[in-house]
């Protein structure tokens, strides 16, 4: 059994949050500093559904990609995790 605080169980499999939310910032890293893009969203959700595929992610998530309308502010690509299952 993995270490770690189970938060809860998703398809009753121990689903750890903290240590899922420090692997997905892991994975996440090595695209600090590219523009948000489609390109780069695409990128991410790639690189998380193969950590989903390994075992690593269990807990369902979402990729946007959040554009404001007035252009005040760059656009930023966010993972969104379903903490709620």
């Amino acid at each position: 059994m993995a270490k770690g605080n189970v938060t809860h169980y998703f398809y009753e499999q121990p689903v750890f949050t903290d240590r899922e939310q420090r692997h997905i910032e892991r994975t996440l890293r090595q695209f600090k500093g590219e523009p948000a893009t489609e390109e780069l969203k695409k990128k991410i959700w790639n690189a998380l559904q193969t950590e989903k595929h390994l075992g690593h992610i269990i807990t369902p998530f979402k990729v946007v990609l959040r554009q404001d309308p007035l252009h005040k502010f760059p656009p930023t690509v966010e993972v969104i995790l379903d903490t709620k299952v």
